[in-house]
């Protein structure tokens, strides 16, 4: 089932293995590096915690990235507290604030954070 699925994908020009299937985005990395931010938007309970998940998204293909995470403005701190090493978000006050993941100097993938 695995070899029909990749064989598929193949015959669209969207895989590029022969040992094991890699999806290709060909929308990933045109014009340069981005970081992707999985999920985009959170929702938690005061006290409740999440952690998005970072890739670095090049020459189409997404990889894992650990990136350095900060708050979007200071008055987020009221709302949310945050791990900047790990990402992990926790509710402190109802709200919305916004985390930020930065790594080489690539920066803008933000991730949208509703406290209820």
């Amino acid at each position: 089932m695995r070899r029909a699925f990749c064989t598929v994908l193949a015959s669209l020009g969207l895989v590029a293995s022969s040992a094991s299937c890699v999806i290709v985005d060909p929308g990933c990395g045109v014009g340069g590096t981005s970081i992707l931010i999985s999920p985009t938007v959170v929702f938690v309970a005061v006290g409740q915690s999440a952690t998005p998940r970072a890739s670095w998204c090049r020459n189409g293909h997404y990889d894992p990235m650990s990136p350095e995470w900060s708050l979007g403005s200071a008055a987020d701190a009221n709302v949310i507290g945050l791990d900047p090493t790990t990402g992990r978000i926790t509710g402190r006050r109802a709200g919305t604030a916004t985390v930020i993941a930065t790594s080489q100097g690539v920066g803008g993938a933000s991730v949208s954070v509703t406290v209820e």
